[in-house]
């Protein structure tokens, strides 16, 4: 009995530095944005030129995510989650400590670079210690992070940066990235021997082939589609609510709030779901996020409805998590849950930046803000469609059957 209290309270720790660590990675890959003006006057860079900050996180995080992470994958975990967050809390000092643009650059470049690969470990990690069953809810613990990191983390580093400084809110980063690094240094399984049999064992061109599985493929591009779909109306939901809809300006910060509190409510309900019924949540979840996009267009240019759906798309977008992610490292076996997980993490970034351009021709090209959902709508179809695709060949038989749908959400390895 005090044997299996002490591996639940390690498993607690070890959850709760994931999810530190987790808030602190979503704090500093959004806090930049808010503290602009702050970051291009202490610089002395134009706010064209800080806002490349930005561009050079997100641009590493997607494009060197997957290749960091497969030519890592043979590492043991913990080797590689506490040797990744060290760089990370490296690259977080450099910039809050950087007295010049170029090292601020380059401290972000850094922190981009392992972003991906702490992100998966945490998740597959989180999986595989999880309770049987429980698995979804395992990988909600970890976007968990992300999210609250949206509703307070990104506030609070605003806050920091405008009225202290703006290094001080990357020095908040490093500080939650440290906090996260001990937590994780002592609660962290070892690692296995080496020829354990672990999935990624196979040289990085074995879990290369098999990335045209198709419930891979398919599950990650519903990653992207369903993204893509969510974030074209919230990434302008600022001028979507206020010109569209009459929302008072000073609102938005409140309905942000709300829809934060959305997301959180809706990624934890979503890793409940997921729990042994993975794919029926996947398609659940999608096909309810493609609903709330559709109302959504109905409802456009009535301020309060308009409020209330946008906070519903947050609760219904965020539940496609836990069943998303679980879905990926689910159907990854014999090759690496965390290569498919980084994959699947930069499909997410390219539907984020596919929300951003098809939004702004929308708005730039006149037509009536009130409508945007309207080019939300088909990427929400097509990534249903997919879905229910997954549903039919697994009726048919012709889809993976990943250990069954009771431990659907258990990844190989982590």
């Amino acid at each position: 009995m005090t044997q299996s209290r002490t591996h639940e309270a390690t498993r607690r720790l070890l959850f709760l530095g994931f999810v530190i660590g987790a808030f602190a990675l979503g704090t500093s890959e959004n806090v930049v944005a808010g503290i602009l003006p702050d970051i291009a006057r202490g610089l002395h860079v134009s706010e064209g030129s800080a806002g490349l900050l930005v561009t050079a996180y997100a641009g590493t995080v997607t494009v060197a995510g997957p290749i960091v992470t497969l030519f890592l994958d043979r590492v043991g975990p913990k080797k590689l989650v506490t040797g990744a967050i060290a760089l990370y809390l490296a690259g977080s000092l450099l910039a809050a400590a950087g007295g010049s643009f170029a090292m601020v650059v380059a401290g972000r470049v850094v922190t981009g670079l392992v972003h991906t690969t702490i992100m998966v470990v945490f998740m597959t990690a989180a999986m595989r210690v999880a309770e049987p069953g429980k698995e979804a809810s395992a990988a909600a613990n970890i976007t968990l992070g992300l999210s609250v990191a949206t509703v307070l983390g990104v506030p609070i580093g605003v806050f920091l940066g405008q009225h202290l400084a703006w290094q001080a809110s990357f020095w908040l980063v490093a500080v939650l990235a440290a906090v996260s690094l001990l937590v994780v240094l002592a609660a962290f399984p070892a690692d296995e021997r080496p020829g354990a049999g672990s999935a990624g064992d196979g040289a990085p061109r074995a879990g290369l082939r098999a990335l045209g599985r198709p419930e891979l493929v398919i599950g990650i591009c519903v990653t992207a589609l369903t993204g893509m779909a969510a974030l074209t109306v919230v990434t302008y939901v600022a001028p979507f609510l206020t010109q569209g809809s009459g929302v008072a300006s000073g609102l938005i910060v409140w309905i942000m709030l709300a829809y934060g509190a959305g997301c959180v409510i809706g990624n934890t309900l979503g890793g409940r779901l997921a729990n042994g019924r993975v794919l029926q949540a996947m398609v659940g979840t999608v096909t309810a996020t493609l609903a709330v996009l559709a109302v959504l267009l109905l409802v456009s240019g009535s301020a309060v409805p308009t409020v209330i759906v946008t906070v519903l798309l947050g609760l219904a977008y965020f539940a496609t998590f836990p069943a998303l992610n679980t879905w990926v490292a689910s159907n990854s076996q014999g090759i690496s849950p965390n290569l498919a997980l980084a994959l699947n993490s930069s499909a997410f970034n390219i539907g984020i930046a596919l929300a951003g351009w098809t939004g702004s021709a929308w708005l730039d090209s006149d037509r009536p803000i009130e409508n945007l959902p309207l080019i939300a709508l088909a990427p929400a179809v097509l990534a249903a469609a997919l879905a229910w695709v997954l549903v039919r060949r697994r009726r048919t038989g012709s889809g993976q059957d990943p250990a069954g749908e009771a431990h659907a959400g258990s990844p190989a390895t982590a």
